[in-house]
């Protein structure tokens, strides 16, 4: 499999049976630094269904984020102080599934379990950069992970970028609702269809997807005279200046799922791409059409 931005599990489990096990350490090793005293959980008490808000801060490799988040609407900002992209893809673990399940998910060939659920987070960005994404998460345990890969590679989450938490029952109203936006962007197999055209200005995008396999949306501004596919082209790599910044959008949703961004968009041409193995060949999403390069104007 070549080297592209996989922004899921299903990228992970194929590397694994193409014999990257070795390379892999449990889930449950988490770095010293991950607290829950230096992250933000508030809701804006003037409007009871506003979502909670989560700060993540993803560094090289590795997520300070809270052990406990409540239930309902969530945005989680996510802020890079690594060197590299990092994205923060959350996945749900059912049936009373932990992080040590979830390791040995990992390290085994086939597809995922049923048991492990994607339900979106912020996608890709740039060093220094943030995204933001919200997300409908129900009681439960669940997962921060990163599967963008190194230039070595290795995926982030097989070098411990993998962090555990709780939903836990919440009061707030916007446990009952659904992520919204102004915006509706449709994911299928293998199209990104907008509602209406994106205009200059802050943008709340509502991501669904539609197909009948997971899907991810990465938003990218494109260097002047770059198109989405050269981004993945780069992305096998990752060799040389990348020809655009990704800003984030919506990572993996299984089919059915839903989940928002926002995303601050001046004039220019702009890219949407899907970098999800396909299930069944196992080459990304974007290698079967599922890229598109828009005009803001």
């Amino acid at each position: 499999m070549s080297r592209v931005f996989a922004g899921s599990l299903l990228g992970v489990l194929i590397l694994a049976t193409a014999g990257c096990k070795s390379d892999r350490r449990s889930a449950d090793a988490q770095p010293a630094s991950v607290a829950s005293a230096d992250t933000s959980m508030a809701a804006d008490s003037s409007n009871a269904a506003a979502p909670a808000t989560v700060t993540v801060t993803a560094a090289d490799y590795r997520f300070d984020a809270p052990n406990s988040v409540p239930a309902g609407l969530v945005t989680i900002d996510l802020v890079n102080h690594g060197k590299e992209m990092h994205q923060a893809q959350i996945v749900k673990l059912e049936d009373g599934k932990t992080v040590a399940d979830l390791a040995k998910a990992l390290a085994s060939q086939g597809p995922p379990p049923s048991w492990i659920k994607f339900v979106g987070g912020p996608n890709g960005v740039a060093p220094g950069g943030e995204a933001h994404a919200t997300s409908a998460l129900a009681p439960g345990n669940y997962a921060f992970l990163c599967f963008i890969p190194s230039p070595d590679g290795k995926m982030h989450a097989a070098k411990g970028m993998v962090h555990p938490f709780r939903v836990t029952a919440g009061s707030s109203a916007a446990a009952a609702d659904a992520p919204h936006g102004d915006v509706t962007m449709t994911l299928a197999d293998y199209t990104f269809t907008l509602s209406q055209p994106l205009t200059a200005g802050r943008h709340t995008i509502l991501v669904e997807n539609s197909g009948p396999q997971p899907h991810e949306v990465v938003l990218l501004k494109l260097a002047p005279g770059k198109k989405a596919e050269d981004f993945g082209k780069w992305a096998e790599t990752m060799k040389g200046p990348p020809p655009a910044e990704p800003l984030g959008g919506v990572t993996l949703l299984d089919k059915g799922g839903r989940g928002s961004f926002t995303a601050d968009l001046g004039s220019g041409d702009y890219g949407l791409i899907c970098f999800v193995p396909d299930s069944k060949d196992g080459k990304p999403h974007f290698v079967h059409g599922m890229m598109k390069t828009i005009k803001v104007s």
